[in-house]
């Protein structure tokens, strides 16, 4: 029989969408449990993030001189680099609320880069038209550190080593949610309201920037419990770093060519200067970035190179005060040396921009369901401005949480009782692993910086193989339903690929360069009472 608990908000996930959830629901006076697959402030990709975040204060650089930004210059921004699929009631919530997010932080303790007089070092950031990325001190694990125990202060309970295998539903509406514990025990918590903060999906290719744990386990409860899940084609790569061949699993473009770093090819060509001549470093795009980098491997010209050595001692020692534990010091670690010599740098995935459909208050379509972080879709449309993924988790986190809150109050508790478990025999470790690197081979070919329809697919049929292969959910040991929900994202992710016949942000189709007015189109898929799949789509303005 599974153990049982009750709360008013159940947070699912551990980075900081979750944690502002928890907060944003506990300051109206709600009861929060947080139930994380991992160790909250450790795993998950906000305690590997360089922990920039994007906000349009116009406070300028190290020199303190103010410039001319707005919350509508930093949403023109977003929807530009997005390929206009962001949609535009959430990017402009990100937009005028990332001020609000930056500043809520510092007030509970989080340490910014700031300059003499107080203002914050506000650095270019790639597709950024201003310097706006504010930079955490000590990055992505301090602000963890500090909202986690801002939480805990707050009575938030805080589960660890839960992984969710199903949302628990009565009369259409989520009240709750079905774990495992590392043991494989059952454990379910009832709630008035579930927020889904369980991460994104990296975890799915063979290099990441983030946590290998994150295979977007999140996406699949939502679209198993009805809700919608778009976007599923648009997968954001980063640049990581190798020293001495041991590889940096970091973020690793925006802290450097933020500062004014540069790409070069193995022959000593300057990348962005001889591709994207006359524009600034910050200005281009990621997407753009990545397709010159895998271009230049692809060709023979790689590896490719990040150079910082004309660096100047201020920029330095602001680097090193603000992020130098994050990034910096692992560097060194592996015996490189970034001030004096170039730095090796591998495209890893960093982001999978697909999520759940949701409305301004962080609904999704399913009552009783709201998401934050990389859980949700719309903020980001193609592609993501460089310091909007933390910034959006701090912003939609709050809402989601605050709303789901509000919600409860006008629904009464769930009154659900524990479900028995059948246990049938769990997959053996061989297995577990066998499948995980099949699938994640299949989705570094055919889910690529650079795609193809034979190559998509071709890792199509890896997933669905394994998708017929498994037992149905209700056959399949809790433990194991993890491997399910890979390869049913993955088969979605490449089906949804296949569909769009176009190359628009961070999805390039060798086979289909331009891009194509009639898509500028989300394509969302729910899943139906038989297990089937439905695929609509929302034209974009």
């Amino acid at each position: 029989m599974a153990h049982q608990n009750t709360s008013d908000i159940l947070v699912i996930g551990g980075g900081l969408a979750a944690i502002c959830a928890a907060i944003g629901a506990a300051e109206t006076g709600a009861a929060v449990i947080v139930a994380n697959k991992g160790i909250t402030g450790k795993s998950g990709s906000s305690a590997k993030a360089a922990g920039i975040l994007a906000a349009a204060f116009g406070h300028g650089g190290l020199d303190g001189i103010s410039i001319d930004d707005s919350p509508a210059h930093h949403a023109a921004d977003s929807l530009a680099v997005g390929y206009h699929l962001g949609a535009p009631e959430l990017v402009t919530i990100i937009a005028e609320q990332g001020c609000d997010a930056v500043n809520w932080l510092a007030q509970h303790g989080v340490a910014f880069s700031r300059t003499e007089t107080g203002k914050f070092v506000q650095l270019n950031a790639p597709g950024n038209s201003r310097p706006r990325a504010c930079s955490a001190i000590g990055g992505g694990s301090a602000i963890l550190e500090v909202m986690i125990d801002v939480a805990r202060r707050m009575g938030v309970v805080f589960l660890d080593q839960l992984s969710a295998y199903r949302l628990l539903s009565k009369d259409g509406r989520v009240i709750g949610a079905a774990f495992c514990d590392a043991a494989g025990t059952p454990r379910h918590i009832t709630a008035g309201a579930v927020v889904l903060c369980a991460g994104g999906a990296t975890g799915l290719f063979p290099t990441v920037s983030g946590d290998t744990d994150n295979v977007g386990n999140g996406l699949v409860l939502g679209l198993q419990a009805g809700a919608a899940l778009a976007n599923l084609e648009f997968v954001e790569y980063t640049l990581i770093y190798r020293v001495n061949q041991q590889l940096l699993r970091i973020a690793g473009m925006a802290p450097f060519l933020s500062r004014g770093g540069r790409l070069l090819n193995d022959d000593g060509a300057d990348l962005l200067a001889m591709h994207f001549a006359g524009t600034p470093s910050e200005q281009i795009g990621r997407a753009e970035i990545l397709r010159l980098v895998q271009t230049e491997i692809g060709a023979g010209r790689g590896p490719v190179w990040l150079d910082c050595t004309d660096f100047s001692d201020a920029v330095w020692a602001e680097f090193e005060a603000s992020q130098g534990d994050v990034i910096l010091s692992k560097i060194t670690a592996a015996g490189g040396n970034y001030r004096t010599q170039k730095i090796e740098v591998v495209p890893a995935a960093h982001s999978v921009l697909a999520g759940l459909v949701i409305d301004p208050q962080g609904a999704t379509t399913v009552a009783g369901l709201f998401a934050a972080g990389e859980n949700v879709t719309g903020i980001h449309g193609a592609g993501r401005l460089s310091g909007n993924g933390l910034t959006a988790c701090v912003v939609m986190g709050r809402i989601a949480g605050k709303n789901a809150s509000v919600t409860v109050r006008k629904t009464p508790q769930p009154n659900h009782a524990p479900l028995g478990l059948t246990a049938p025999d769990r997959l053996d470790t061989a297995m577990r692993t066998k499948l995980i690197n099949a699938m994640r081979d299949a989705a570094g070919h055919g889910l690529g910086i650079i795609r193809n329809q034979s190559g998509i697919a071709a890792a199509r049929q890896v997933f669905s193989k394994i998708v017929d292969k498994l037992p149905a959910p209700q056959l399949l040991h809790p433990a194991d339903q993890d491997i399910l929900q890979m390869a049913i994202l993955g088969q979605l992710m490449c089906e949804a690929a296949a569909r769009r016949p176009e190359s628009r942000g961070v999805q390039c189709r060798e086979d289909a360069m331009d891009t194509d007015t009639q898509w500028a189109k989300w394509q969302i898929v729910t899943q139906t009472a038989d297990g089937g799949y439905i695929w609509t789509e929302r034209v974009m303005s």
